[in-house]
């Protein structure tokens, strides 16, 4: 997940600009708190480090697991856009144009151009809150901010997690305008890989299937997929714990020897430059992309942060609000050709 920190500051204008909205308010709710401290309630107010301890905990548990598996490697594709762009549309245009031959040069060439089409991504906001009685402050002041860092590192892992997910399932009921929030799983623009034994289907479990019917799959319907789709490049693959026991099985031949393992077998194909494993994943199940904007990149509209609400009286709670808004953009070119592909079983 992206978090505010000073390369992203940096380089980002509009990050920037929310981080400098984000500081304004600390800066009131401190402002608040000292001034009710200043009433001899002092024992009660937050300290200023706690933001420095608050900020530490995101960038700590966001590198966990939980998603950050694939989150990792989605991220520096990331792109920035303003927190007013509810849907982000990207442009996708067709072919144009025809070559006439002849030794003139004379021969009349019809005009052409090439057709456009729009495709929208919406850009949710992912929030979760969390909050303190007032007493617990004053009654509690040996471990009481130990407390509210506990809850800020729960609260963080689950709007991680959230996040994580989002990017493969994306959730059918954020609409916008007709622009549905698909993830990996789901959108029209990323392709499907029949595993089952269907009309169509490859009829293989990649949990318990041996080396030659693993390499024939890979070698054969998935190679396929990637041609149709002209890809090139090496794809990430996420496969679940269940693929990734039966890969880490030895590659014997007839006469004994081993190969190594199933796994070190499988990447040295062309096609694959990362094999990564999820508990996201169960089963026979298994998604990947090409890791380029080109094909798949997240939208940040805001980084995640962490921000309190203004205490208006002593014996008021304290409450934190932690947020961030993100969309996935699949990205297929006019023909619906794509570098985004998931595991079913038909």
């Amino acid at each position: 997940m992206r978090y505010f920190d000073d390369q992203l500051i940096a380089n980002s204008r509009a990050h920037g600009n929310w981080w400098d909205e984000v500081c304004l308010n600390r800066e009131f709710f401190h402002r608040t708190e000292e001034g009710m401290a200043a009433v001899g309630n002092a024992a009660s107010v937050l300290p200023r480090d706690a933001w420095q301890d608050l900020d530490d905990i995101t960038r700590r548990v966001m590198r966990a697991d939980e998603g950050q598996t694939w989150m990792a490697d989605l991220m520096p594709l990331a792109k920035t856009v303003n927190i007013g762009k509810i849907v982000h549309l990207n442009r996708v245009s067709g072919d144009a144009g025809s070559v006439t031959r002849s030794i003139s040069g004379q021969v009349p060439v019809g005009l052409d151009k090439v057709q456009y089409d729009y495709r929208g991504s919406p850009v949710p906001i992912f929030s979760t809150a969390y909050g303190r009685e007032w007493r617990e402050w004053n009654t509690q002041q040996s471990e009481n901010f130990d407390a509210i860092a506990d809850d800020d590192e729960a609260h963080t892992a689950k709007i991680r997690r959230d996040m994580a997910l989002y990017a493969l399932n994306g959730d059918a009921t954020v609409v916008f305008q007709g622009y549905t929030g698909y993830g990996i799983k789901t959108s029209p623009y990323a392709k499907a890989i029949n595993l089952g034994s269907g009309t169509g289907g490859a009829n293989i479990d990649l949990t318990t299937a041996d080396w030659p019917a693993i390499d024939a799959f890979f070698n054969g319907p998935f190679g396929a997929m990637l041609d149709a789709n002209f890809v090139s490049q090496p794809v990430n693959l996420y496969i679940s714990p269940e693929i990734a026991r039966n890969l880490d099985r030895q590659v014997n031949t007839s006469a004994g020897l081993s190969l190594g393992t199933r796994l070190q077998q499988l990447q040295a194909n062309r096609r694959i430059g990362k094999i990564a494993v999820s508990f996201e994943l169960t089963g026979n199940a298994f998604f990947g992309f090409v890791p380029s904007a080109d094909y798949i990149r997240p939208l940040i509209g805001m980084a995640v942060n962490t921000q309190a609400m203004p205490r208006n009286y002593p014996t008021a709670n304290y409450q934190f609000l932690k947020m961030g808004a993100m969309g996935i953009e699949i990205r297929a070119d006019w023909n619906g050709r794509s570098g985004v592909f998931y595991s079913v079983v038909i």
